[in-house]
């Protein structure tokens, strides 16, 4: 990567910090880090105990440590909590603009689950989202999960067992979740049938056929509850899949519980105006008193209209690298021609499958000249 505008804002982000790791350690460097570290303990709100596991030592050692008794490496301690300091520092102006905003994907997410409560009855009901990374699925569901607390949320990976996916469950649902899987999953579908819950299970895309069998057995007939998988296209490849493969008969059985599916690759990609109206792409992404003008709106729309590309999650670490940018910072503005110079300083993969067209080389020079 050259040493361009947006390469020194970044490098500019990384030295600033709360408090100068002190060359020496003197009594009056030992007191001003104590005070940054009371300071940073209640701003997050840490106890000693939880502040020293982020450190790595013991409850005692900061106890000592602020009592004025620590008899260790004070030079090593110091310098351990100036670190976690300043690395949360770095984080919290990273996350500027992270705020949830909700647009009309949040809005379509939330009417699906909804529906698909709704339709469960004797028994429960499925519903589907699909989509590839960045359309925001996950913080959509996150978000539900914290304003509805009838539904319980997880996060599946690869790694997962049937018996580890089903003990997940019981721990969000705040249940038993040591034994074998029959005995988890008994002790699942008794507290779903004596009560109104929904379960959303994110990165469903890693769901064997006979997991997704389990999940329809336990969860959506035993235990009478609606349930939501979201995942890639690989999740909707799995479920409509041909039957006539030895152990996919259930699959039959899976798809007729199925009652609403949200297709968002499909309607980023529509013709009309995609998942995003320009509206919504100004509240996501107009902040710290930074504007979108010009073509940029468009650039983060056509973005999110590309398959594969990251969607939002491009378009947000683009903005957070431009926000460090002298010349953003000198003009309060961000145009298209700065989004696509973004894009290649900072050797994004996706470059070559966004059709950005505008001249990068002379918005480089310019972002360069002015960082």
């Amino acid at each position: 990567m050259s040493e361009d505008g947006i390469q020194r804002g970044l490098d500019r982000d990384a030295r600033i910090v709360a408090e100068q790791v002190p060359g020496a350690v003197t009594p009056e460097a030992v007191e001003q880090v104590k005070a940054s570290l009371r300071q940073f303990m209640k701003a997050q709100g840490l106890s000693q105990a939880k502040a020293a596991g982020l450190l790595g030592v013991s409850h005692t050692m900061i106890s000592e440590f602020l009592g004025g008794r620590y008899k260790g490496n004070i030079s090593k301690l110091v310098n351990r909590i100036v670190g976690l300091v300043n690395s949360y520092e770095r984080k919290e102006r990273q996350a500027e603009g992270k705020r949830f905003i909700e647009t009309a994907v949040a809005k379509r997410i939330h009417t699906l689950i909804v529906q698909t409560e709704a339709f469960s009855g004797e028994e429960g009901k499925i519903g589907l989202i699909v989509g590839d990374g960045g359309h925001g699925k996950s913080v959509c569901l996150r978000q539900y999960t914290e304003a509805n607390k009838n539904s319980i949320y997880v996060s599946l990976d690869a790694t997962m067992s049937s018996s580890g996916m089903f003990a997940e469950i019981a721990r969000r649902l705040k249940i038993n979740h040591s034994g074998s899987l029959g005995v988890i999953a008994s002790r699942i579908a008794r507290m779903l049938r004596s009560r109104q819950m929904i379960i959303l299970l994110d990165e469903a895309s890693w769901l064997s056929v006979k997991q997704m069998d389990q999940l329809r057995q336990i969860v959506v007939i035993k235990g009478r509850c609606p349930l939501v998988l979201a995942g890639n296209e690989d999740l909707l490849k799995t479920i409509v899949q041909q039957t006539t493969k030895r152990g996919y008969e259930s699959l039959d059985q899976f798809r007729s519980r199925v009652v609403m599916v949200l297709n968002l690759d499909e309607l980023a990609s529509d013709g009309g105006g995609g998942l995003y109206t320009p509206e919504e792409v100004r509240r996501l992404y107009e902040y710290g008193g930074i504007r979108l003008i010009g073509d940029a709106v468009d650039s983060l729309r056509r973005i999110c209209k590309t398959p594969k590309s990251g969607r939002l999650r491009t378009c947000s670490l683009i903005i957070a690298a431009l926000h460090r940018a002298g010349v953003v910072q000198e003009a309060g503005s961000i145009d298209g021609r700065m989004i696509a110079a973004a894009i290649s300083q900072l050797g994004l993969m996706v470059e070559g499958w966004l059709p950005l067209a505008v001249d990068r080389e002379e918005t480089e020079q310019k972002i360069a000249a002015v960082g």
